[in-house]
């Protein structure tokens, strides 16, 4: 089902849709710098620097926390700026910078003042794996609140599982289900887009893709090994049908980050590992 079909009844969220992920049938690449809300990233202490450098690289789109979208504003405000992500909300992990499982979650801005921002969509997290099956439950709730609020103002809504609670499984198998699951709670409660990370197990997100009913965009994850790494993994989701990657620390913590956008972007347009690497040149 195209985008256009699918939103047919939702004028602004199938603008939107269309803006963010439309790409010469090609999947999207969007960078995610919204790490700052866990505090000061390695490589990322100076964010506008950075956020400049990722931009003009011309990515398919950037993903900001609401207060960085309106720091850098002027940044986004020109014909042919990427699609804006902007993130809503926080979780707590039990040590600093996001070490260790999460324990709390809350909400940092409202959904109003992302389309004052002039977001494309609007990101939030599911956690899973909480000890706590009443913390679970106001994250549901949470989302579905979110989303009659985003569809109230056609802006869609990408959910971000996110396996870092207490219960998560070391099993790969094990947090592949959980992540399936996950993917099935997020779409129940309203969300327009999945963001899930690839995990080891490459038949599993496939699945996961095929069954979805909304676009899955493949989580960036850790910092990997090498270039290659990333390279390898991100054909690899787009072979399983995923709409875009979502990519972070693999991108601006890179020796050259406009060279890996180009990489990735190539990757995605080609599913060509070695043209890929190519436009890295010796990294």
């Amino acid at each position: 089902m195209s985008l256009m079909s699918a939103y047919a009844g939702s004028a602004g969220t199938g603008r939107r849709l269309g803006r963010l992920l439309e790409n010469d049938g090609n999947p999207v690449l969007i960078v995610a710098m919204d790490q700052g809300l866990a505090g000061v990233p390695g490589d990322f202490s100076r964010p506008e620097e950075t956020i400049r450098g990722v931009l003009a690289a011309e990515p398919h789109g950037i993903l900001l926390s609401a207060g960085m979208a309106r720091q850098v504003a002027p940044l986004l405000a020109h014909r042919g700026a990427p699609g804006l992500v902007v993130a809503i909300d926080v979780a707590a992990h039990e040590g600093l910078r996001g070490a260790g499982p999460v324990v709390a979650h809350a909400s940092a801005f409202g959904v109003e003042e992302a389309v004052r921002l002039g977001a494309d969509a609007v990101k939030t997290m599911l956690l899973l794996g909480r000890e706590d099956q009443a913390d679970q439950l106001q994250n549901m709730r949470y989302l579905a609140e979110t989303a009659e609020a985003c569809h109230r103002w056609e802006v869609p809504l990408m959910v971000e599982l996110y396996l870092w609670g207490a219960k998560v499984p070391d099993d790969p198998a094990a947090r592949a289900e959980l992540g399936r699951d996950g993917a099935r709670i997020a779409v129940e409660l309203g969300a327009d887009l999945l963001k899930v990370e690839y995990g080891p197990d490459a038949a599993a997100f496939g699945e996961l893709v095929s069954q979805s009913p909304v676009p899955v965009l493949m989580l960036g994850g850790p910092k990997r090994g090498t270039s290659r790494d990333i390279v390898d993994v991100v054909i690899a989701a787009a072979d399983a049908g995923a709409a875009g990657i979502t990519m972070g620390r693999n991108v601006w913590q890179r020796p050259d980050p406009a060279r890996m956008i180009h990489a990735v972007t190539v990757a995605l347009a080609t599913r060509d590992a070695d043209a890929a690497m190519a436009e890295l040149g010796s990294d």
